[in-house]
């Protein structure tokens, strides 16, 4: 173990940890936002609409985070759109999270009792009304443990990002390796470091969980 190397490179493995938290904070702020209007859309009145979000959702969560990556970078130039890397993996991750997040809306919002909606609707509010003041704010205390764990996964896939050349600790890992050979102790202390950022939101989702079943 050469911590000599680790030491002197610990300053760059933590700007790769910095770009890794700012991909993941940009992902949660617009896929969360997505996933929760794509959620929401999933209970409209309009069958075709809520058939079709739910048929776009399904294909998103279907084709591999990787793949989506390469449509969008290496992909979506045949077309004449150029993307450059860090938006383009920001975009391909938040499809993915917006996707996931629609499926935990969507169980959330189904795991109210269905009383509930009859309760509202016979005190004279409407459907939209009934889903903002009664049932969502019901279902986010539901939701949170799963989108804990959601926002958990996502951490850990912006690895995903440096294989076109996004620099985030993973790709900081790589690039370090191939400076000092020294590939153990790299990747330990990537490990680690991923280890500290996701573990406390892992701990928190478990809460949560338990929680929900001892009220």
């Amino acid at each position: 173990m050469n911590w000599t190397v680790v030491v002197e490179n610990l300053p760059y493995l933590l700007r790769g940890t910095v770009s890794t938290l700012a991909i993941s904070a940009a992902v949660i702020v617009l896929g969360t936002a997505a996933g929760v209007m794509s959620g929401l859309l999933r209970f409209v009145p309009w069958g075709w609409l809520a058939t079709a979000v739910a048929w776009g959702v399904e294909f998103i969560r279907a084709v591999p985070l990787l793949l989506q990556i390469f449509f969008i970078f290496f992909g979506l130039p045949a077309i004449g759109l150029e993307i450059p890397t860090f938006p383009a993996a920001v975009l391909a991750i938040s499809l993915w999270m917006m996707a996931n997040t629609a499926e935990v809306v969507r169980g959330g919002i189904q795991s109210i009792p269905r009383g509930q909606f009859e309760a509202a609707r016979s005190t004279g509010l409407s459907g939209l009304q009934t889903m903002r003041y009664v049932i969502f704010p019901q279902a986010v205390r539901r939701m949170l443990p799963p989108f804990v764990g959601l926002c958990t996964i996502l951490i850990k896939d912006t690895s995903l990002a440096a294989i076109i050349g996004v620099f985030e600790l993973t790709r900081a890992a790589q690039e370090t390796i191939e400076r000092t050979f020294r590939s153990f102790e790299i990747y330990l202390v990537a490990a680690a470091i991923y280890f500290v950022i996701c573990f406390p939101l892992t701990q928190f989702a478990r809460r949560g969980e338990t929680r929900l079943q001892h009220p």
